[in-house]
């Protein structure tokens, strides 16, 4: 091949990188940010904000903290999983005034950003009184699967939730294994 057609060959190549380029961002990872108001995700896309509302779901005060752990297109819909952190109620003395609830949101929304299905679990919590048994975070991400175990005292279990990112439409799983019964002295 002679100098010419390699060098025309190489910009071609370079002018359609630079035309497909910037869509393959968007394409892959649409939402650029997740946040909370009140009881209400936030998600921003391209600079538009969607709401969608979890009050009947989140049982806190209001969302403080909200993590995007995942995002993947399949089948037309993207699915989301998001980490939800607030305090368990509005704060001051009593009963879980300082204590915290976390939970994880697995969302589909369609093409037009309507929410199609959801799932909301509660891994950690100062009213039901649930832990992660682990001594640092209450999940953790190896290789796009999320593991969460926690051990929820209110109904005696041991939970383990498992998300698979690479099968985004099966949500989660989770397994539950009553707690050991604890030695009598």
């Amino acid at each position: 091949m002679n100098n010419r057609v390699a060098y025309a060959l190489l910009w071609l190549l370079v002018a359609v990188l630079i035309i497909q380029g910037p869509a393959w961002p968007q394409v892959s990872t649409p939402v650029q940010r997740v946040s909370g108001k009140g009881k209400a995700i936030i998600v921003r896309e391209q600079g538009n904000d969607h709401a969608y509302d979890f009050s009947a779901d989140l049982k806190l005060h209001e969302i403080q903290d909200a993590k995007l752990l995942f995002q993947n297109r399949a089948n037309g819909q993207l699915f989301l999983v998001i980490d939800v952190i607030g305090p368990s109620t509005g704060g001051g003395n009593g009963y879980c005034g300082a204590g915290q609830e976390e939970y994880l949101i697995w969302q589909v929304l369609d093409s037009k950003w309507g929410q199609e299905n959801h799932k909301v679990e509660l891994i950690a919590s100062c009213f039901v009184t649930i832990d992660s048994s682990a001594d640092s975070e209450p999940y953790e991400i190896s290789q796009g699967k999320l593991t969460a175990e926690f051990i929820n005292y209110r109904d005696k279990v041991t939970e383990t939730l498992i998300y698979d990112s690479t099968k985004p439409e099966k949500a989660w799983t989770i397994q539950r294994e009553p707690m050991p019964a604890s030695p009598q002295h």
